[in-house]
């Protein structure tokens, strides 16, 4: 039998401005090298996350925006950190909040960043079963396992690899299983060039299949396009369809977006203008319900769901019924402080109108009803670009997104044009509902 590799490890821990990846940047990290015996190599430094860290974070870990001021940033290290972890398997204790973390800010600066990872909550549960917590601090105290500077890097991280020691002697099958399991997730088709699915960036944007002759399979997109490809790949997967389409590629191309919303764009314009063989099933839901202002008989407005009027642009529209009539709830609610109970919130309304009047009831669910749509016709959504030197701006005329065009300072390094739809008006409509945050700038300075 043949006697396997020796593994090394990289054991991480970092520290963050928040318990989220988006919107937060590491502070600090510790990277420690482990053969399974002893420790090979050792890195920890403070990082520099420019931005705010806020006072409940600096009470938590105990670094201070005073501390980071001369810290590096984090593309100052990233050559350490590919360093220490290439060849290696990836070890924290909740690693996908480290992992995903490192991915990101290898992201923003336009590369990829894998390894293959172990987590140490899920090793213990199977190997070290029978804790109430297995929390790094819980698990720690049960085991004797003494860590000094609690919640920094480099602390943490030395008592993530005394727990792992004692997981590897507790159970040394343990990690083959895991490392196993985690590859036998993926069967790649028999016949597709791998390195056009290594080569797969975890970022947003829209993925291409292609068959034997360079015909166009499929087109998808995705906030991961990495992690969206591989899940057409998965072991488990049983419809005879996607087996068909899994079968036939050979090779994937893709185009990198920044950001969720030109990905949507990007995809239903090539769905629309290529005609993929295996997107013709996979066409948008009509939006034929729509949530509208209307005024009755005596004069009163009302919000109701019913049939899209395509003579109307300020509608909100919907697939679904029970979305339609959540929004229309929402903006109800938003006048009138009540419940589902109908004749409650009846009574408040006959109130309301009692004191302000038909006149300033209709102003006030007006102003409530357009507050999420945007008024002007033409203007230009400034959005990610694909790294943090660049930005990504969709212009919009008469409501219809037109083009996306990435900038990086002030000068044009890519664009897309896309095909003035109903459903590319309907995807925009959706997202900028849903993230109120975009910013908006004149069209005219992009033209």
């Amino acid at each position: 039998m043949k006697k396997s590799q020796n593994k090394i490890y990289s054991i991480v821990d970092i520290e963050t401005t928040g318990g989220y990846r988006d919107g937060n940047k590491i502070t600090e990290i510790a990277i420690i090298k482990f053969d399974g015996k002893e420790i090979t190599e050792e890195f920890s430094t403070l990082i520099n996350p420019e931005r705010n860290i806020p006072y409940m974070i600096t009470r938590l870990t105990g670094i201070s925006n005073d501390m980071v001021t001369d810290a590096p940033k984090f593309y100052e290290v990233a050559k350490k950190i590919v360093e220490l972890t290439e060849d290696t398997i990836f070890v924290a204790h909740n690693v996908f909040f480290d992992y995903n973390f490192i991915q990101r800010e290898f992201s923003e600066l336009g590369f990829t960043f894998k390894r293959p990872k172990l987590c140490t909550v899920r090793m213990a549960r199977a190997a070290l079963p029978g804790h109430r917590s297995y929390s790094l601090g819980r698990i720690c105290r049960d085991l004797d396992i003494k860590i000094e500077s609690r919640h920094r890097a480099l602390g943490d991280c030395k008592a993530t690899v005394k727990l792992f020691e004692k997981i590897l002697k507790a159970d040394q099958t343990l990690v083959e299983n895991f490392v196993t399991k985690e590859s036998k997730k993926l069967a790649l088709p028999q016949n597709l060039d791998k390195s056009s699915f290594d080569r797969l960036p975890e970022s947003p944007g829209i993925y291409y299949f292609y068959g034997k002759d360079g015909s166009l399979l499929y087109v998808g997109k995705s906030k991961n396009i990495k992690k969206r490809v591989s899940s057409h790949f998965r072991v488990d997967v049983k419809n005879k369809r996607d087996l068909k389409l899994k079968n036939q590629v050979v090779h994937i191309d893709f185009v990198s977006t920044g950001n969720e919303l030109a990905a949507l764009l990007l995809e239903c314009h090539e769905i629309k203008t290529l005609k993929p063989v295996y997107n013709r099933q996979l066409r948008f839901k009509r939006y034929n319900l729509a949530v509208s202002l209307t005024e009755n008989k005596s004069g009163e407005y009302e919000i109701n769901v019913g049939r899209k009027d395509f003579s109307d642009d300020h509608q909100y529209l919907f697939s679904n019924r029970a979305k339609a009539i959540g929004l229309q709830n929402y903006f109800y609610r938003n006048i009138i402080s009540c419940h589902k109970d109908t004749l409650e919130f009846e009574k408040k309304k006959k109130s309301l109108i009692d004191t302000i009047g038909i006149t300033g009831y209709n102003e006030l669910l007006e102003k409530v009803f357009y507050s999420k749509i945007s008024k002007e016709s033409d203007y230009t959504l400034k959005l990610e670009g694909r790294n943090k030197n660049e930005s990504c701006l969709i212009e919009v005329v008469n409501r219809y997104p037109t083009k996306i065009i990435f900038l990086e300072q002030s000068d044009e390094v890519d664009s897309f044009k896309i095909k003035k739809d109903e459903e590319s008006k309907q995807i925009l409509f959706n997202y900028t509902n849903k993230k109120p945050e975009v910013n908006r700038a004149s069209f005219e300075k992009h033209i």
